[in-house]
């Protein structure tokens, strides 16, 4: 008979060790948005800082994209904070185990199961056929950079949220039931008025092996044997895959099984999940005449064509105009606002249908990049756990 491990591995997936802030720490300092989040609005970056003060927090863990090429000393001693919380016990371990988080949001709660996924079983290329797939197109220029701060980190935190199409909600409900009636390892509030965060602490074989049980159900059911559908951080997982197809060429066969590089840990969730709303990303031009834009790629911004239409034209258009800026922006009304500055377009999309994500991607490959969010802003993946990748 297979052990849980072994069931896991048949669906690419394992159990992490995770590290957590010791007892004491402040948590709602500690936990610190997604760092592509807000990445056209610094201010929001300087109010967290201000907020998070001297406390131990994940902000020194990462690097918000709207600090890129602007607080180079803050990049540069990312890895080197990393260090210092290990050896100085501001992160611990707290063992083998998967987290069960519940999010607060602004559209309900909702559920996540936070586990490690195989690296192997991953492929990010347009006509992949592997268990796990971008739904995204990932672009190769914007790994190196993800590469070299893995290469250097010893250990990740991640703000990456994998899909899965469980329409009867067969994996969260059965974790539903057994947190019924457990304390949970943690319980707050999170900052900048994003809602709240509270997590259990799995560690029974037995659970696993029921998690790899419905995982195995759902593989046997998926389409095109895609079990997992990339949402949020596929470039930062991308990345993970490159580092660890460059790490694993000096290990041994026996190295490759159970390296830590191997693995990149995720929060999964369910593609049906009530308060999982998807919204499209939509596009700002900054340092352009916005009916010149319009007037050449013959479209009207209150009313854009499809993105997967609309977005290689921008690029196009874009390449032939190098002093213009394209920003990605979450929320509608933020684009708006942006946009009303004399030398900005904003274009701004309606809805986006999430229920055809899975089908689509099977039969048609991924879509462009920055295509869809799931959630508002304030309601992205907070980083709080961790995990040792070397």
């Amino acid at each position: 008979m297979k052990t849980a491990k072994e069931k896991l591995a048949g669906v690419g997936a394992a159990v992490p060790r995770l590290l957590f802030p010791k007892e004491g720490i402040n948590l709602q300092k500690f936990a610190v948005i997604a760092c592509d989040q807000y990445s056209a609005q610094e201010e929001y970056w300087d109010v967290v800082r201000d907020f998070i003060g001297s406390a131990p927090s994940s902000l020194q863990l990462m690097m918000p994209e709207a600090w890129l090429g602007k607080e180079p000393s803050h990049e540069n001693a990312v890895p080197e904070h990393m260090r210092r919380y290990l050896a100085d016990g501001t992160l611990r371990e707290i063992g083998r185990g998967m987290m069960f988080p519940h999010r607060g949001t602004t559209t309900g709660v909702r559920r996540g199961l936070l586990l490690s996924l195989d690296l192997e079983q991953y492929d990010f290329a347009p006509d992949s056929s592997s268990l796990i797939r971008a739904t995204e197109k990932t672009i190769q220029e914007r790994l190196p950079a993800r590469v070299a701060i893995r290469s250097k980190a010893p250990l990740e935190m991640p703000h990456i949220m994998v899909l899965l199409d469980d329409r009867e909600n067969r994996l969260m409900g059965a974790l539903d039931q057994i947190a019924a009636g457990r304390a949970p390892f943690y319980d707050f509030s999170l900052m900048m008025d994003s809602g709240s965060l509270k997590g259990w602490f799995l560690q029974e074989e037995n659970i696993f092996d029921a998690v790899a049980g419905i995982l195995a159900q759902l593989k046997a059911q998926s389409r095109a044997g895609m079990l997992y559908a990339m949402g949020d951080g596929n470039h930062s997982f991308a990345a993970a895959k490159e580092h660890w197809d460059t790490r694993k060429a000096g290990l041994t066969a026996a190295q490759r099984e159970s390296h830590p590089a191997r693995f990149g840990l995720v929060e999964l969730v369910n593609l049906y999940d009530p308060a999982l709303v998807f919204e499209p990303i939509h596009r700002l031009l900054i340092g352009v005449d916005p009916h010149a834009v319009q007037r050449d790629l013959g479209f009207d911004a209150k009313n854009p064509p499809p993105l997967q239409k609309l977005q290689p034209q921008l690029d196009g258009w874009l390449d032939q105009h190098p002093q213009a800026q394209l920003e990605y922006i979450h929320g509608a009304e933020d684009c708006r606002r942006l946009g009303r500055a004399p030398d900005r377009l904003a274009i701004v999309w309606s809805k986006f249908d999430k229920e055809s994500l899975f089908s689509d991607i099977a039969r048609h490959g991924v879509l462009c990049r920055k295509s869809f969010s799931m959630g508002s802003a304030p309601d992205k993946r907070f980083y709080l756990e961790c995990r040792k990748i070397q």
